[in-house]
């Protein structure tokens, strides 16, 4: 164990080393309190303005909620039900979801297909005599018209689902087209 100086064996540059040592330590301390303030003052004014942004959504919300009940009450002054225009607008919803979904669908069989052709076109040697080869049989049932291919065209009415007193017309999304039901 080291033996602890006292004020009658300590010497000069001992001292200059105790001096040196307090005064880094009341630096640190200075700093850090200088940092802690600094972070305090950071988390105030963060938190103040998700205090904003948040008594901002509340207030969305409130306008949003009495133009919907505005909303609703003009719709049945008319003569509309709301819940049949809620119900309409995810039939919407859901038929435009199909639609992307069955676009999405042709888009990647046409990429396959043309994937499967440049891999066909690969397979020709060119400068050799042409024979069938399975590559023909590959591209011409590739170039054979389908009748299940692409949309019917048609269109279906849906008589229960009237806006604003109209029968409502959804166009085909690939669909056989259904006689409407009366």
């Amino acid at each position: 164990m080291t033996d602890r100086l006292t004020v009658d064996t300590i010497n000069s540059d001992q001292l200059d080393v105790l001096y040196e040592r307090v005064a880094k330590a009341e630096q640190d301390a200075d700093d850090s309190v200088a940092a802690a303030t600094r972070l305090t003052t950071l988390v105030g004014k963060r938190s103040e303005r998700a205090e904003r942004a948040a008594d901002k959504q509340r207030r969305r919300a409130d306008v949003a909620e009495t133009e919907l009940r505005i909303l609703r009450s003009g719709l049945r002054a008319n003569g509309a039900d709301p819940t049949q225009i809620q119900n309409l607008w995810a039939q919407i919803r859901l038929r435009n979801r199909q639609w992307r979904e069955e676009k999405q669908r042709v888009e990647q069989a046409e990429a396959a297909i043309e994937r499967v052709r440049a891999l066909t076109d690969r397979w020709v040697l060119p400068g050799h005599i042409s024979m069938p080869t399975a590559a023909d049989d590959i591209r011409a049932a590739l170039d054979e018209p389908s009748d299940t291919a692409g949309h019917c065209g048609g269109t279906l009415t849906h008589p229960g689902h009237k806006f604003m007193r109209l029968d409502v017309v959804f166009n085909c999304p690939g669909n056989t087209p259904k006689e409407p039901t009366t």
